[in-house]
């Protein structure tokens, strides 16, 4: 099967599975390099499609470019809800829905498709373009995460607006680790119960941190865009991660205070070339505004639980 119809029958049995009106591939210049249109959908054609990712294309890539490769967004039109979903660094996939489409039943198979499209792209033979089912009974499943990274770059208050919805100007560090927890709705059936540890970044709280680290499933490596030796440090973050807690822990990067426009010294492309060689996903976020915190969880969720909630 040539890599054309290998995306184009993934594309077909995703929106079969998912009941959407149309979805589509477009690569980075904002070309459709693959779409498919529910057969019984009279009011879109492939031309309709093509029109909708025109008009919306520069703002569609300018708001996931901030997500890296779980970017995420979600626009009203006329003909539906539409949401755009990264699918690694060369491509977005574009789903159009009606308007009382549920969002959460689509995005866990959103995700799917959008790692199997990075994965054809990247040239990855014998990739299937069959879709798992979803677990149909109530679950909720609970995970120990852990957040790392060094002092003050915010790691306290995203946690704070993931958990609380608020935002604190005032920094106090924290004293060995901070424990929250709350319950995500991955889906409206699977809930994930976080135990979410902020730990302190400092290097005298190294041996007690040890300890912390001791059985997470999950981490999120947290740096500061307006402090580059933050971000070169979480190559010692993830060594001292990986020496307790071994190599096999769900993880992202997250470049937080984007906010801070005028202060930024990382960019973006530099952010994700460190990801890339600690073989992490990336986003950037803003703790003070909320842009992209929900996604940050939301993804790290889903990593967690998507071996556990499809069947085939």
């Amino acid at each position: 099967m040539s890599t054309s119809e290998l995306l184009n029958q993934l594309l077909q049995n995703y929106i079969k599975i998912t009941k959407s009106k149309a979805a589509a591939i477009v690569d980075q210049d904002g070309l459709i390099i693959a779409s498919q249109v529910d057969a019984a959908t009279d009011e879109l054609s492939i031309g309709a499609v093509t029109a909708i990712v025109e008009k919306l294309i520069d703002r569609i890539k300018t708001e996931l470019n901030l997500g890296g490769r779980f970017g995420t967004t979600t626009i009203s039109t006329e003909v539906g809800t539409i949401i755009f979903v990264n699918a690694g660094s060369k491509a977005i996939i574009v789903t159009i829905t009606s308007g009382t489409a549920d969002a959460d039943y689509i995005l866990p198979y959103s995700y799917i498709v959008a790692e199997k499209i990075a994965q054809i792209l990247d040239g990855k033979k014998n990739v299937d373009p069959t879709l798992p089912k979803m677990v149909e009974e109530a679950l909720k499943f609970s995970f120990k995460v852990v957040i790392l990274g060094d002092g003050a770059v915010g790691k306290t208050s995203l946690l704070t607006r993931f958990v609380d919805k608020a935002f604190e100007d005032d920094y106090k560090s924290t004293i060995g680790t901070n424990i929250m927890r709350i319950d995500y709705k991955v889906t409206d059936k699977i809930t994930v119960g976080f135990s979410l540890w902020d730990l302190a970044g400092q290097q005298y709280f190294q041996k007690v941190r040890q300890m912390y680290l001791s059985g997470c499933q999950a981490a999120l490596f947290v740096y500061d865009v307006t402090r580059p030796d933050t971000l070169f440090n979480l190559k010692n973050w993830q060594s001292e991660l990986h020496a307790v807690a071994g190599t096999a822990v769900q993880s992202l990067m997250v470049g937080n205070k984007i906010d801070l426009v005028e202060e930024r010294k990382v960019s973006f492309d530099e952010g994700k070339k460190l990801a890339d060689e600690l073989g992490l996903s990336y986003l950037e976020t803003s703790a003070k505004t909320g842009d992209n915190v929900n996604r940050t969880f939301g993804a790290i969720a889903f990593l967690l639980v998507k071996d556990k909630i499809t069947q085939p």
